[in-house]
């Protein structure tokens, strides 16, 4: 009796050593997610970078499917909360209808909100994919606007989203139309009277007043001479370059704490700086360089746009 008992007791001591041996293992080991998911199963598919705070829109996704399938995923953990830096989630549409929020966060993979440790190499990999698309993105974009059609317009009237613009005289624009309805998403601070610069795709759509198919971009070239702080747009000379101002506020966050430079000296607002690092707004502004040949300046809590202009000296 008692050896028959003894025997149970090792038998289930072998049993229970087993399924622990099998959950350590699974654990150890992993498991893919999306080893079975197919390219015809997506319908779409979009992925966000934080920051940027950029969303992109995937027109392909065999490479993402090919990222997704090496996916391995171990334990549920949650702890993703405590830590900081970029992630890019991933939102996919299936053919069913169902969608799926897929964050890499290393070492996280954060699955609809539930975070489980990962294996480094494929999370990396669609991290590095994800910044791929937003410099393509970003490239195209510039492209556009290098190769876009240019006028320059009249500020006749201005709204919360929009302004109405009249060509200048000569301008193919004012053929077609004597105002202009163009979206203003990045808020310039224009003024009636105000001339700007506009880059679009070229296309002019029929409606009164006319619509431009796709903005790039707008310049403020010069300020009306009745309500203008300046006589001339504020401007500032640095490295040999006039930078000037696009009435634009930078939306970069997280950026560096060291200034690159500071405004030193300044001219009367009716001159134009000659000596670097000098301005004809005031001295004694930070400034750090931004991309696309601009700098950045800290004036009242806040930082503005400035912008080199090649045709402008």
């Amino acid at each position: 009796m008692i050896m028959k008992r003894k025997t149970i007791i090792i038998s289930l001591i072998c049993i229970l050593s087993a399924v622990i041996i099998v959950m350590v293992t699974a654990v150890f080991r992993g498991r893919k997610p999306y080893k079975n998911v197919d390219s015809s199963q997506i319908v779409s598919a979009t992925v966000r970078l934080t920051p940027p705070d950029k969303t992109i829109q995937i027109t392909e996704v065999t490479e993402l499917v090919k990222l997704l399938k090496d996916v391995v995923i171990y334990n549920e953990d949650n702890s993703y909360t405590e830590y900081s830096g970029q992630g890019v989630t991933f939102t996919v549409t299936m053919a069913d209808g169902t969608q799926t929020s897929i964050m890499a966060y290393n070492p996280f993979l954060v699955i609809d909100g539930v975070g489980y440790k990962t294996k480094y190499e494929p999370c990396e990999a669609l991290n590095h994919y994800a910044n791929i698309l937003l410099e393509q993105t970003e490239k195209l974009s510039f492209a556009d606007i290098t190769h876009g059609t240019t006028f320059q317009a009249t500020v006749i009237e201005i709204t919360d989203s929009s302004i109405l613009v009249k060509p200048v005289d000569g301008s193919l624009e004012l053929d077609s139309s004597d105002k202009f309805s163009v979206p203003n998403t990045k808020k310039l601070a224009l003024q009636t009277g105000d001339t700007v610069e506009i880059v679009y795709n070229g296309d002019i759509l029929e409606s009164y007043p006319a619509q431009l198919g796709e903005v790039y971009k707008i310049t403020l070239l010069e300020q009306t001479e009745a309500d203008a702080m300046w006589d001339r747009i504020p401007m500032v000379r640095i490295n040999g370059k006039l930078y000037y101002d696009t009435g634009r506020e930078s939306t970069v966050s997280g950026r560096c704490g060291n200034m690159d430079g500071e405004i030193i000296s300044t001219v009367d607002g009716t001159e134009i700086p000659m000596e670097d690092n000098q301005s004809n707004f005031g001295s004694g502004f930070g400034y750090q360089y931004g991309t696309e040949d601009t700098i950045e300046i800290f004036m009242n809590e806040k930082w503005f746009i400035f912008e080199y202009r090649e045709d402008s000296e």
